[in-house]
């Protein structure tokens, strides 16, 4: 029992060191696709080793009764997610197993290392500032990544986000959206960190690895990037007056008046810069892209001597047009596999609809596999309706809690801290409905999960 408790500290430490692993894994994976030309990565073997390691962890605490419903949940998710493989070995065809049981393990992940995490929070509460350690590994793990940024971006030698006309750098990274996503995820943290650490003017140097997030966010030219930087401000501009607004009679008022001055500032900056920023101009040339096609689409017409023939667009065409324009500026696309997934799930059997149609749906020899990448929509139609329903319980049931604390203990976490942890963990939630890259990317869920779990233990909704 002892060795098993020692076994047990060890790899709750580890866990909390493996937050600042994760860019080192992600640039061996860069380095094993990109140079190496190796589909199989270290970044990828590595997650799902500490993934198989953190379900034997989870086993050992099931000594104590209160966590028995985590194993009982993760349990019943595995069998029906087995279920659910077994079933499109029979009736799916084409169907590619590797990645059958490789979308199945990535899907897993973050439900597997939320468990360990409140595991390893509840475990360490009352030993170490577990609060501290996850800001400080979060920071580092950042300042990594910032600092490849800035040095690829310097030297010349970083890689285009796009493979389109689109400009942004993902600097030494494979995965361009999952770099941004990440970034995005811990922005409010970085922020945090910034603002605790700022205390006096002497200080305002601890706000350098918020600007770093924000040149990298700014340099990567995406959407999620750049709505993650603009929340992240706003939501720390209005946190730090409030806060010295309620603490006015409080030493404490004048560090967070002083950090507000210095957001606000941040802020006034990010707003001048954006019209000169890979973002806007990335907006610019969808825009230049949707009237391109509408322009060959007359040019097609008034070849074929339709154009006419056809009578003037109704009020009611016009605002399908523009739904659909705005559909596209927001998913950039992904609406249009979304409407080729719903057609495979209307065809696909009742066992399909129920426990799914596995990776990338019934697809057809051609096109071949594809995401929509869009998370939830890749889990439904992956998992089908008791796949889903299951996957979602976890954070259902976590999120009504969390709303749960913010009516009836609003005065207590109505601060600066509990405002840009709930920014971060409404970052990943939006980031994976409308682009994906959250929950089914062991590289972006990992923060994702850390936060969330340290929230959980923290007001006590374990």
């Amino acid at each position: 029992m002892l060795e098993n408790n020692s076994l047990s500290n060890k790899f709750e430490n580890f866990l909390l060191i493996f937050i600042m692993l994760q860019p080192i894994l992600d640039l061996l994976t860069s380095f094993c696709i990109m140079v190496l030309k190796i589909d199989t990565t270290i970044g990828v073997i590595t997650r799902l080793f500490v993934m198989a390691l953190g379900g034997i962890y989870i086993l050992l605490q099931a000594r104590e009764k209160e966590n028995r419903k985590y194993i009982i949940y993760l349990i019943v998710v595995g069998i029906v997610c087995a279920a659910g493989f077994v079933n499109n070995k029979f009736v799916k065809s084409p169907i590619i197993l590797g990645e059958e049981i490789k979308f199945i393990a990535k899907s897993l992940y973050p439900l597997i290392m939320l468990t360990c995490y409140i595991f390893v929070f509840k475990s360490l509460k009352n030993k170490v500032n577990t609060y501290s350690k996850m800001c400080i590994y979060i920071v580092y793990s950042t300042l990594i990544i910032n600092a490849i940024m800035v040095i690829s971006i310097a030297t010349g030698t970083d890689y285009n986000s796009y493979t389109s006309i689109k400009i942004g750098s993902r600097g030494w990274f494979y995965a361009g959206n999952e770099l941004g996503s990440i970034l995005a995820v811990v922005c409010p943290i970085v922020v945090l960190y910034s603002i605790e650490k700022t205390t006096s003017i002497a200080k305002s140097y601890f706000w350098i690895p918020s600007l770093l997030m924000i040149f990298s966010l700014f340099a990567i030219g995406t959407k999620v990037g750049f709505g993650a930087i603009v929340g992240t401000m706003i939501v720390a501009v209005f946190m730090c007056y409030v806060q010295a607004f309620l603490q006015r009679k409080d030493r404490k008022k004048k560090p967070y008046l002083l950090n507000g001055i210095i957001a606000t500032v941040v802020f006034a900056g990010i707003l001048a810069y954006t019209p000169f920023s890979p973002f806007l101009k990335n907006i610019g040339f969808h825009f230049q892209f949707l009237e391109n096609k509408q322009e060959m689409k007359e040019a097609e017409e008034k070849k074929e001597g339709k154009q006419h023939q056809k009578p003037p667009a109704t009020q009611e065409e016009k605002e399908v047009k523009k739904k659909e324009e705005t559909q596209s500026l927001i998913f950039s696309g992904r609406e249009v596999f979304e409407k080729i997934y719903k057609d495979y799930y209307t065809e696909a059997p009742t066992s399909q609809k129920l426990l799914g149609m596995g990776y990338a749906g019934n697809f057809k020899e051609n096109p071949g596999p594809k995401l929509i990448e869009r998370d939830f929509h890749d889990w439904f139609y992956a998992f089908g309706i008791i796949g889903f329903a299951l996957l979602l319980i976890l954070f259902l049931y976590f999120g009504i809690k969390i709303l749960f604390v913010l009516i009836t203990r609003f005065r207590e976490v109505f601060t600066v801290k509990y405002g840009l942890l709930a920014t971060s963990l409404a970052l990943s939630l939006g980031i994976a409905f409308i682009a994906g890259h959250v929950l089914t990317a062991p590289g972006v869920s990992i923060y994702f999960v850390v936060i969330f779990a340290y929230l959980i233990v923290d007001l006590e909704m374990e």
